[in-house]
């Protein structure tokens, strides 16, 4: 799970980062909206996590921004505000979800976790595909009920794609996912990584949740819809095409 936080140094900093080192996600972190939107613009996001009290202006206010910008990551705001009129507003120009402060880092990692899952369908906790099971609290993979033992990396490739089932991801989004968005191996690598989960998967009987569409990426599906896992860029379903942001595909496309 890669997401944005978006809050000035405080204690409450200190609090988000527990809770997100003990959910092992990738974060970067701005102070300003201005930046937020920046990288908005530059990565894809599973979440915003945003203070509402900010430099720059108002969370609220900046919800409302990403909002008319086009951005639909959905948006956790962590607040101060006590009257449910002010609450309600926060919903009402974006917000996903709200959290008071102080919080326990525990909570702010369950609440992600629930809204990230609910943006992509899933209700509970254990994301299935197929016979693939990933457990997004313990981190444990299993297929057909067998754990599946997997590198740090590999869960989070394989918990983006559970996330993301039935959508092609580029290789480049891989790299961002996986590195932070800093400078990391080239693409070629994401290929070594999908190679190893492909075994891993199929001593299992999961060999075949994983499918190529050459050009652009992978994709992981409930059941596999073609024999030959490399599916020309050509040629599949219309809803299989690649599902980023119009101002990354032509960069993304370019070079994967």
């Amino acid at each position: 799970m890669r997401l944005l936080l978006v809050q000035a140094q405080s204690a409450a900093t200190r609090q988000s980062t527990m809770a997100f080192s003990a959910s092992a996600a990738i974060v970067d972190h701005v102070h300003q909206v201005a930046d937020a939107v920046t990288y908005l613009r530059t990565y894809e996001y599973d979440i915003v996590v945003l203070d509402q009290e900010l430099t720059d202006m108002a969370g609220t206010d900046a919800i409302r921004r990403f909002r008319t910008l086009g951005f639909t990551t959905p948006v956790l705001i962590l607040t101060d505000m006590e009257s449910g009129k002010s609450r309600a507003q926060a919903l009402r120009a974006g917000a996903d979800d709200l959290l008071s402060k102080p919080f326990d880092p525990d909570e702010l990692a369950a609440r992600i976790e629930a809204v990230v899952r609910r943006r992509n369908g899933f209700a509970r906790s254990t994301l299935h595909v197929g016979p693939l099971e990933v457990d997004m609290a313990s981190r444990e993979v299993r297929v057909d009920g067998q754990p599946v033992s997997l590198t740090r990396k590999e869960y989070a490739i394989v918990e983006l794609m559970a996330l993301r089932k039935g959508r092609v991801i580029p290789k480049q989004n891989f790299l961002d996912h996986l590195y932070n968005g800093l400078d990391g191996p080239e693409t070629r690598v994401i290929d070594v990584f999908i190679c190893n989960l492909r075994k891993k998967l199929s001593l299992c009987g999961g060999g075949s949740l994983i499918d190529t569409v050459r050009g652009h990426g992978y994709i992981m599906r409930d059941t596999p819809a073609f024999a030959d896992r490399s599916l020309p860029a050509a040629g599949y379903p219309e809803e299989a095409m690649p599902v980023v942001p119009a101002h990354r595909l032509d960069r993304e496309v370019a070079i994967s």
